[in-house]
């Protein structure tokens, strides 16, 4: 008997050591917050395109600059070398400070097309001077460019050329900055265009000897005018056409919509140009097109104003600030004389055009009074502004939230669901879906969604009048719940569609949609 009783003492007690080593475990409910976030229009359209009317809609106002002509549009004033060589007519003798060489030069600028200046405000550039000297004592030399003053005094160089021979000329180099330098560009009697007028002027140092100058020898000058950019420029600037394009411009109202169409009720697009260019132009759009290059769709622009020319009066001086007084031409392009809401009912990201312009179709009518300045172009802008009262179909917007499920080596998630709480403010049904990233935001893989969110209630002016609040549950599976441990940031694409199909309906700057996601999971706990 005393040796059973021993035996189930034993046993008793060797079970209770091995309930003390092994580790329990268990299975617990909790339900925890993952997301929390507010959908408003401006995941949809950018603020500063977005003004309120009095009634607290919604409206787009879009201002795009299509193109602008400048000064360096219609030509350019090339670099330009000139040369002179003054050769020794006979032999001499030249005592120190004697000057025996004298000469005033008129020289082209190498301006093209039919375009004659008298006149130029230089921004920016540099003449470059070189100067050789085979005569055997230093030269004096003086240059001076005649045609460039700046505050009244003349561009100058005078500078002291070593002596030299034919074989190892003497020889000097200087760079000059004319920036704010007035080029007058009419020649020494003020009847020419496009002509620089030099001086050079040669004498025997006044430090150095006599010396015999022989017939033959020279003083070589070279004059290069370099990366002219002028402020103002005035003349004649020619018949000239021009064309611009087919090219794109960015349109910057769509970039965060991703998917879907919509029907706008009215649009208001102005094309209009303003001519800050003291010369009459005529320009005949040859195309104006909309594209959107996330899914190739594109519109062309059917309106009387394509291949019609269009004349532009020249702009004014007015001798103070602002120094012109520009013109204008619009053009107002509705949904009564064109086909303007296709193109922008496609989500442009890129507007194309293709334009001729003629400047000066009648000729020199000015008396050779053109006149441009660098910050007062031909500007072509697009105005667009219409009201956000549409009908919607899949018109998707997205937004990305940070995501970070801890997972802890002593618990963790066995099987679970997802709960989407949608507060809906928007007078639209919409579809949701979620697709989860990595650290690296790469794409791990999107959860299905079947149920929509509800619309929220509206009135008989079909305004939201309450928020309609929608549960959408998602079942996860073990595969979906590890992709979600390695998730760092969710994207969340809200798709709306309107329930008022055909009306159109009116967005309003109070409207927002609230999403919370909840997991309710099932943890194993050890």
């Amino acid at each position: 008997m005393r040796f059973f009783l021993a035996t189930i003492l034993l046993l008793t007690i060797a079970l209770s050591c091995r309930k003390a080593i092994e580790k329990p475990t268990w299975d617990v409910d909790v339900i925890a917050p993952l997301v929390n976030t507010t959908l408003n229009i401006n995941q949809l359209l950018p603020s500063n395109v977005l003004e309120t009317n009095s009634d607290s809609s919604l409206k787009i106002v879009y201002s795009t600059d299509i193109f602008d002509i400048d000064v360096d549009s219609l030509f350019k004033i090339p670099d330009t070398t000139i040369t002179e060589i003054y050769t020794v007519p006979l032999n001499l003798i030249a005592d120190p400070g004697d000057a025996f060489y004298s000469n005033d030069e008129e020289r082209p600028l190498g301006v093209s097309n039919g375009v004659e200046l008298n006149y130029a405000s230089i921004e920016s550039g540099f003449i470059e001077i070189e100067v050789f000297n085979d005569i055997r004592e230093k030269v004096l030399v003086t240059y001076k460019i005649l045609s460039a003053t700046k505050f009244g005094d003349t561009l100058t160089l005078t500078e002291l050329i070593d002596a030299g021979t034919s074989f190892q000329p003497g020889y000097l180099k200087k760079r000059i900055d004319i920036s704010n330098y007035d080029l007058n560009l009419t020649g020494i009697n003020g009847n020419k265009t496009n002509t620089l007028v030099t001086k050079a002027v040669a004498s025997v140092d006044t430090n150095g000897s006599t010396v015999n100058i022989n017939i033959g020898q020279k003083l070589k000058y070279i004059n290069t005018l370099k990366d002219v950019v002028p402020y103002y420029v005035k003349g004649y600037f020619g018949s000239q056409n021009y064309r611009f394009g087919p090219e794109t411009t960015n349109f910057k109202v769509f970039d965060r919509i991703i998917d879907g169409t919509i029907d706008i009720e009215d649009v208001d697009v102005n094309l209009s140009f303003e001519n800050g260019i003291g010369v009459d132009a005529q320009l005949i759009i040859n195309q104006l097109k909309t594209v959107n290059t996330k899914n190739g769709a594109q519109a062309s622009l059917s309106h009387s104003i394509i291949g019609s020319p269009i004349n532009i009066n020249r702009s004014t001086e007015t001798n103070s600030i602002p120094e012109v007084n520009y013109t204008s031409y619009t053009n107002q392009l509705t949904t009564s004389n064109s086909n303007i809401d296709n193109l922008i009912e496609l989500f442009p990201n890129e507007l194309l055009y293709d334009i001729n312009l003629l400047i000066n179709p009648f000729g020199n009518i000015s008396g050779s009074n053109d006149f441009v300045y660098k910050k007062h172009p031909l500007k072509t802008k697009l105005n667009v502004e219409f009201p956000l009262s549409f009908v919607a179909n899949n018109l998707t917007l997205i937004d990305t939230v940070d995501f970070n499920l801890e997972k802890n080596s002593s618990d963790k998630i066995i099987e679970g669901t997802l709960f989407i709480y949608a507060n809906n403010g928007y007078p639209f049904d919409a579809t949701l879906g979620l697709e989860l990233l990595d650290e690296n935001s790469n794409p791990i893989k999107s959860l299905p969604i079947s149920n929509y969110i509800a619309s929220a209630t509206v009135d008989a002016n079909l305004k939201v009048s309450s928020k309609t609040e929608s549960v959408l549950a998602i079942p996860l599976s073990r595969v979906d719940i590890d992709d979600l441990y390695r998730s760092k940031k969710i994207i969340i694409k809200t798709a709306f569609n309107t329930t008022a199909k055909p009306q159109f309906v009116k967005i309003y700057e109070s409207y927002n949609i609230s999403i919370k996601m909840v997991g309710d999971f099932a943890y194993q706990i050890n």
